[in-house]
């Protein structure tokens, strides 16, 4: 490949960053002058962003750095100090609250702050403010120095003044505080597992400064990843205690007591930094200092106060709350699991108080105290792996903010109010009651209707009639009206209802019982019996032939007042089901008629009436359709079998012809209802939820609830979040929920009825939301644009379909959309391809290749089928789909697929919806695995042209032939691996452009009419100063240039022309900017003249303005 100079630049930035979803990487509270109103600063890359906790607003962007991602943010008096890696800078508070101020709107493309850059001698972990002298400040850096600053006079630019440092060991993270005008408490925790506890003299007569080392603490079995010294702790009697946190990959959490006490020896003082290394000859007084790790003192080896283990991977933060007294604290950890997690420190304050009062007397420091961690909460609220960024934030009240951004860019927002004094006293959200507690709190029965006192008397069927109104039956009988009190809405009044003798034993054997209305419930019972409770009253309305299993009310919202529909199973009668329509007005059953042509092996587990379009679902998954007229059922065709687990229920999506089911293999399926017969229209199982018992929409977004291991979980399957999350114990038992402006759950667990009422969000111990929404948590591999919607596929196996819109009124604002996630594949995702706006195409490890299509479903959104699965699989199944390309076949809906595997085959298939997958043409390369696959032409006659990258660096063209595919022409383009692959025909000849792990950006020109012969190559030998993992054709010029772009892991986004000088290729960059993304998987063009960069998050790049 011979190699081109690279042209010069034009004139002006020619791509300009138009949206970015990228790892929120610093989080920190910032708290108005009056102290009434929060907000939270997030670093997102190079930009800080401003959101408003109380409305979930983002407020305004500002770009800091050029190219350096924020890492760390900490408030000041009058400043906000900012920084990642080296780079670190000073933000006026007074700027950003004139941001807020001005800004009407949030900005999609961040405003330019005017804030000097600085350059730290070494990487940062933490900097703070002094509160004492106003400009001042410290950092820690990762050689365990610290740094002092200074501010210039302007208020933006940093000065760096001493620099301090008792040893030099790699740290992994560190933290500071100011414990006076001229001291500062270092924690720092390293490489090998040692945690440093050391101050920092700063003496203002001569200038000097010196450090004085308190503890070595040892004991994690790996690197120490965070760490945290809690604020001062009152013991009582004028005494005074402090913790240190620490977490590491040992997945533990620890708590070091570091409370000062006098009289106990120090590990060492000296005034000069000192190096670390293995193996040091070195005998100089501060080399001497280093004895301290091998043969630490009794403050060097004491053992930590409480100990824990944790999450399932690597624990990369700890934090304290900012104050909190008492002998409970609570302390958060957050991991490389992407979940949060809450525990409570029990210390006895006493014990502690005597070890700090007997060191202070000069006694030995062998005072035990008992110290425990208990875990409380896990919040797993981010996608994939990763909490990066966390801060947290305690209000007058004793409400906790705890904020989290993750690889994924979501930031979450906890509100913990454990201690918040407006919930203490306050019933608890879930309780349990026994029925001889509630039975005690009822006025005696009459004699002739008294129950046995040794009766054993327990809940049996239970019911929500409205949203605050429980009816429930009990083992003997009795009939119970349960409300949740208005004031807090968790704590249940009963009456019991009065009933004869003859109703009371019938009751004993009630089998079902069922909400048929607002304050309206239909029972059933084993001796064929029919009851309907309304208004305060239970009367018997009529008999089946059959013993009663199971009752399905079928009135919908808008149904006729004036009467009840509903189906009742039965067991021991001719016929299975029995239709069933009730008069309310006369409460007499006005007809009857059996439910024709049903197997009596079915179990029936839910049931649908549309308009006069009756579906049934069974417990092994079959699905029945029927069409009613007067008192007459026809059976419909009924739709294919899509699972052998129970359908849980149906239900009418508002607003549309459409219904959808949830079944407990975890998936909901949505069908067309307008046709007639049923047509599925999208299919998904949320991971959130593998047990789904019933969806409901509220406003626009689909809730899901169901189970997961012993927790009853209710999600936003539109939002991507989890409302509400109960341990009941699993799904195996009998429970009854009611879902309007909040959730309440009753559930069965052996002779104990438990009650769950969701609070308020401001009476609520815990409420959780999302500030931001985020991407894969994963690094995205391919991306594919269909006209409407762009699709991702990442290395967490999902899917997520996506819109990029921009606001009506604000061409500004603009905002990635996910509107659809599907997690089908058991592999990370290799590529993505759409074909028109209906097909989609994705391809993952273990060779699989799903089809799918995408129908739009009006109000419920986009639906997505898993219409066909790739069948030809190796016998072992363990090959890679790598890469595909498809393309129509004639105007038949076929579509031919050309795929790569990774031992080296290409091999392309004729798919027919319907039909399957069909092999039209194989071949083998050398050996080495194929990487990339494109088609070049497929003639009327069928033979197919195709070209393919491997990872020895060669393209290759193939031309089918009875079956097989023949090696045409091979070219080594790259020394190693081809990577990325775009290819663009013109004027006679195909231009292939690739991207290899070499660096090199190649440019092969292929000449059609001799059979694709390889006719010019040219390249760049160092396009990136890393792998090019990402490339795209955008535009052909009218003189016929060709302009593309480039993505590598290098995080820099190029465009160059290509272009022709008498024959010969001239090629040059455009454009080259840092990007956001790292590990970039793809790149993609969208309309509007923009480009997408996917890796660890999701760029858009304006490219067309300018071009």
């Amino acid at each position: 490949m011979s190699h081109h100079a690279v042209g010069h630049y034009v004139a002006g930035p020619l791509l300009r960053r138009d949206h970015h979803l990228t790892p929120v990487t610093g989080l920190c509270f910032l708290t108005t002058t009056d102290e009434t109103r929060p907000y939270l600063l997030a670093g997102e890359d190079t930009d800080l962003a401003i959101y408003d906790p109380t409305g979930g607003l983002l407020l305004c962007r500002l770009n800091i750095f050029r190219a350096q991602s924020i890492h760390g943010i900490c408030v000041g008096a009058r400043h906000v100090l900012i920084w990642g890696n080296q780079a670190v800078t000073a933000l006026p508070i007074s700027s950003i609250e004139e941001h807020i101020g001005n800004s009407g709107r949030a900005e999609s493309v961040a405003q330019r702050a005017q804030v000097a850059e600085a350059k730290a001698p070494d990487w940062i972990y933490d900097g703070v403010f002094s509160p004492a002298t106003t400009g001042r400040g410290v950092l820690v850096t990762a050689h365990n120095e610290v740094v002092e600053f200074t501010l210039t006079q302007d208020g933006r630019g940093i000065e760096f003044g001493r620099l301090v440092s008792p040893s030099r060991p790699i740290l992994y993270s560190a933290n500071l505080v100011w414990e006076s005008q001229d001291v500062v408490l270092v924690a720092g925790g390293t490489v090998f597992g040692e945690i440093l506890l050391w101050k920092c003299h700063f003496a203002r007569e001569d200038n000097k400064s010196w450090s004085e080392v308190l503890h070595v603490f040892t004991g994690h079995e790996g690197s120490i990843f965070g760490v945290d010294i809690s604020p001062y702790i009152d013991l009582g009697d004028g005494t005074w205690g402090r913790l240190l946190a620490s977490c590491s990959d040992d997945r533990t959490v620890r708590m070091w007591d570091i409370s000062e006490r006098n009289g106990v020896q120090r590990v060492q003082q000296y005034d000069e930094a000192r190096e670390t290394g293995f193996g040091s000859a070195n005998t100089s007084p501060a080399a001497a200092a280093d004895s301290t790790s091998t043969q630490p003192t009794t403050a060097a080896s004491a053992a930590p106060l409480a100990m824990t283990m944790g999450h399932i991977s690597r624990i990369w933060h700890v934090r304290f709350p900012p104050v909190r007294n008492g002998p409970v604290m609570r302390v958060y950890s957050f991991g490389e699991d992407s979940t949060l997690q809450t525990w409570d420190l029990e210390i006895d304050l006493e014990q502690w108080r005597r070890r700090c009062l007997t060191a202070a007397a000069g006694g030995s420091d062998d005072v035990r105290v008992a110290a425990k961690l208990t875990h409380k909460e896990t919040y797993a609220r981010h996608d994939g792996k990763h909490i990066w960024a966390t801060a947290v934030l305690r209000k007058h009240d004793g409400e906790v903010l705890v904020a989290t951004g993750g690889q994924d860019s979501k930031i979450n927002l906890l509100s913990d109010r454990s201690a918040a004094r407006k919930i203490q006293g306050l019933p608890a959200e879930l309780r349990t009651l026994v029925m001889r507690d509630v039975v005690a709190k009822l006025p005696p029965r009459g004699r002739e209707f008294a129950i046995p006192a040794e009766a054993r008397e327990a809940f049996h069927r239970f019911a929500f009639v409205d949203e605050t109104t429980l009816l429930a039956t009990s083992t003997s009988g009795r009939l119970l009206v349960g409300t949740f009190a208005a004031e807090s809405g968790r704590e249940l009044a009963w009456e019991e209802i009065g009933t004869s003798g003859a109703v009371m034993s019938a009751l004993r054997a009630c089998t079902s019982l069922k909400k048929a209305g607002k304050g309206c419930a239909v029972l059933g019972t084993a001796n064929k019996k029919i009851f309907l409770f309304r208004d305060g009253k239970i009367q018997q309305v009529g008999e089946v032939p059959g013993k009663v299993a199971d009752i399905f009310c079928l009135n919908s919202a808008d149904a006729d007042a004036s009467k009840l529909e509903f189906l009742v199973t039965l067991l021991g009668g001719d016929e299975a089901m029995q239709f069933l329509m009730l008069d309310l007005q006369t409460a007499t059953v006005s007809s009857m008629f059996p439910v024709p042509d049903l197997d009596n092996r079915y179990v029936f587990t839910a049931a649908c009436l549309v308009d006069d379009v009756l579906i049934l679902g069974s417990r092994h998954g079959y699905m029945s359709v029927f069409s009613r007229s007067g008192d007459q059922l026809a059976p419909l065709p009924a739709p294919e079998r899509r699972t052998t687990d129970s359908i849980t229920s149906i239900t009418r999506l508002p607003g549309s012809h459409h219904v959808l089911a949830t079944s407990r293999d975890g998936n909901y399926r949505i069908y067309d209802i307008s046709s007639s017969s049923l047509v599925l229209q999208h299919e998904t199982a949320p991971t959130a939820v593998p047990n789904l018992e019933d969806a409901w929409v509220s406003g626009t977004d689909l809730i899901l609830c169901g189970f997961r291991s012993k927790n009853f979980i209710v999600w936003n399957e539109t939002q991507h979040e989890e409302l509400v999350r109960v341990d009941c114990g699993g799904a195996h038992r009998v429970f009854a929920y009611s879902h309007g402006e909040r959730i309440r759950f009753v559930f069965n667990k052996a002779a104990t009825l438990g009650i769950y009422a969701q609070p308020p969000p401001e009476l609520s111990p815990a409420h959780h939301r999302t500030l931001k929404r985020g991407t894969h948590g994963r690094e995205v591999r391919s991306i594919s644009y269909s006209g409407r919607y762009l699709a991702t596929g990442a290395e967490d196996t999902a899917i997520r379909i996506w819109e990029y819109t921009t606001h009506p009124t604000d061409p500004l604002k603009r905002d990635m959309r996910c509107v659809k996630i599907v997690k089908v594949h058991t592999a990370g995702l290799q590529s993505l391809r759409w074909l028109g706006n209906e097909l989609l195409f994705s391809c993952s490890g273990n060779e699989e290749f799903l089809v799918w299509r995408a129908r739009d479903l009006g109000a419920a959104g986009l639906g997505l089928t898993r219409e066909a699965v790739f069948p030809d699989r190796s016998p072992d199944g363990d090959l890679r789909i790598t890469s595909f390309d498809v393309a129509k076949l004639g105007d038949g809906g076929a579509v031919a697929i050309t795929m790569a595997f990774s031992n080296s085959y290409v091999k392309t298939y004729r798919y027919c919806p319907g039909k399957g997958f069909e092999l039209l043409a194989k071949g083998q390369f050398t050996g080495a695995c194929l990487t990339q696959a494109r088609h070049l032409n497929i003639s009327d006659t069928g033979v197919l042209d195709v070209v393919t990258a491997a990872t020895d660096g060669h393209l290759a063209v193939w031309k089918s032939s009875a079956g097989e595919y023949v090696l045409q022409h091979t070219a080594r383009i790259h020394q190693s691996s081809i990577k990325a692959l775009d290819a663009h025909a013109t004027s006679g000849r195909v231009v292939v452009l690739t991207g290899g792990d070499d660096n090199a950006l190649g440019i092969t020109t292929l000449d059609v009419e001799q059979n694709y012969a390889v006719v010019g190559r040219a390249g760049v030998r160092k396009a990136h100063t890393a792998a090019i993992n990402g490339l795209t054709f955008l535009k052909e010029t009218a003189r016929g240039e060709m302009i593309y772009a480039t993505a590598s892991n290098d995080q820099r986004v190029k465009m160059w022309r290509l272009g022709w000088r008498e024959g010969v290729e001239e090629i040059t960059l455009l454009a080259d900017e840092y990007s956001g993304v790292a590990d970039a998987g793809d790149l993609e063009v969208v309309e509007g003249g923009r480009v997408v960069v996917g890796g660890v998050g999701l760029e858009v790049w304006d490219w067309a303005s300018k071009v």
